[in-house]
């Protein structure tokens, strides 16, 4: 862009302020057509360009748009004038093209901010609402000072809410101790029963390194003021690399050669929710309902399919707690092997409490009963957790405690032959430690580290196993 095109563009960044949050004017025409051929200089055109759109007459200010694009094909301020004089036509694509155009042109972060904020309302006013974010995302990335910030992230909650779909991203790597759940011992021991055996290299803990992506997607579908019915879709994978030492173990063994993805899952699946608003004395509450289906690939050859039904309801009880309960029914069929049909009931709850300063104490319960044809999937569970998330960042991240416990029965297993006396019994107990670092913030991104560790305790020795992991991902602030 030419020098002297960067006092026009500080003019005209001004002038936006004052435009770009004004309703569209109509097109007035200028007091009498063009009889001749004007010969005008850059300036000028400049200024005429900023006075035609001040008294709303948007197609001089198109005219001497394109004119000042001839001469500068990559001037920003050519390309935000005719971005508002589109506006004030109500072509809004055009606008909004001119907009984005101008964000490549520009040079400062001023008017990088300017245009960006003028391609996410052009988009908003177009019912482009997901486009509208990512422009918001980008004018984070240019706001002029840290008190534009607020009302930035406001803007994209806002148009969060109006936009039918809604999207969710997750993506970690964590390096890990056991990758594959793999036993702490090579012995194969069963309490109560006087036999002595070896775990394969598979069986043990291997240790290597995870990682994940997890995108779930929504699309409203029907809305009211009490109720909203939204698709649903999700897509997750993970994949494992072993380090050698493991690698090494898993192949000692005499079957085929273990490979990084004999450990790699996928899961797919679409459903439907329907969630009603109920007003009670202490505030909103809401009941929903949810229908699932998918399909789950490990080691990349088929696994398993899966059909589920859940119910959840949401109440305040109080100006600062609120309390989440439900339950859910869930079948699942393996594509491969003899194992039979498993079919799953369960239930859980969570208490949660804010705080005065924005902090966070979280109480949750659960319990699941699974039965079979095929005796070791027969189980109940009952896990119990406690998680405390502060708002403010202590240090240089906002920080998240979890511990919790989890207790399982298997009252039908049988180690081969050989049944386990009173059933397999594993007692875990977890924690973690998350920290999201907010002041490395990108686009309203920040990264993200968890420390987790469990043990878990059975009368099994292949089952006893601990981990220790290391998670770095990446997260939305808002």
């Amino acid at each position: 862009m030419m020098s002297t095109d960067r006092p026009w563009a500080c003019l005209f960044c001004i002038l936006l302020c004052v435009l770009i949050f004004s309703s569209p004017a109509k097109s007035q025409p200028s007091d009498a057509p063009l009889q001749a051929e004007v010969n005008l200089t850059l300036d000028q055109a400049r200024m005429i360009g900023v006075q035609a759109l001040e008294s709303g007459d948007a197609v001089l200010a198109l005219e001497i748009g394109k004119g000042l694009l001839q001469a500068e094909p990559e001037s920003f301020f050519a390309h935000m004038l005719l971005a508002q004089a589109y506006r004030q036509t109500s072509d809004t694509t055009q606008a909004r093209r001119a907009a984005a155009a101008a964000y490549r042109h520009a040079d400062t972060s001023d008017e990088k901010f300017a245009a960006s904020q003028l391609a996410a309302r052009l988009s908003v006013e177009e019912g482009r609402f997901t486009q509208a974010q990512f422009w918001l995302r980008r004018s984070i990335l240019h706001t002029p000072g840290p008190e534009f910030q607020p009302q930035v992230e406001d803007d994209f909650r806002r148009v969060r809410a109006m936009d039918p779909l809604r999207f969710r991203f997750n993506f970690s790597i964590a390096p890990s101790s056991n990758v594959n759940n793999g036993s702490d011992s090579a012995y194969a021991l069963i309490d109560g029963v006087p036999v002595i055996g070896l775990l394969d290299g598979l069986s043990q803990a291997l240790s290597g390194v995870t990682a994940s992506a997890d995108l779930s997607l929504s699309y409203r579908l029907l809305q009211s003021q009490t109720s909203e019915t939204s698709a649903l879709a999700r897509a997750f994978t993970s994949r494992v690399w072993l380090d050698s030492s493991s690698f090494e173990l898993a192949n000692s063994g005499r079957g085929p050669n273990v490979s990084n993805s004999d450990f790699s899952f996928a899961l797919v699946e679409a459903g439907l929710r329907h969630a009603v608003r109920l007003d009670g004395p202490t505030g909103p509450g809401f009941l929903s309902g949810e229908i699932a289906a998918g399909k789950t690939w490990y080691g990349e050859d088929p696994y398993q399919n899966f059909t589920r039904i859940g119910l959840s309801h949401s109440v305040l009880i109080s100006d600062v707690m609120r309390l989440t309960y439900g339950g859910g029914l869930e079948k699942r069929r393996f594509d491969r092997g003899n194992n039979l049909p498993v079919e799953t009931a369960s239930l859980q709850a969570a208490l949660a409490h804010s705080f005065a300063n924005d902090d966070r104490l979280t109480f949750g319960l659960s319990w699941r009963e699974s039965e079979s044809g095929s005796r070791n999937a027969n189980s109940v569970s009952k896990s119990a957790y406690a998680r405390y998330e502060m708002a403010e960042p202590v240090g240089p991240a906002r920080l998240s405690l979890t511990l919790g416990t989890q207790q399982t029965t298997y009252p039908d297993y049988a180690v081969g032959f050989i049944f386990v006396p009173g059933g397999r019994q594993d007692e875990t107990v977890f924690g973690s430690i998350g920290m999201v670092f907010d002041g490395v913030d990108y686009a309203g991104f920040a990264p993200s580290l968890t420390l987790r560790a469990q043990k878990t305790r059975s009368n099994v020795s292949r089952f006893e196993a601990s981990e220790v992991s290391v998670s770095f991902g990446i997260q939305s602030r808002f």
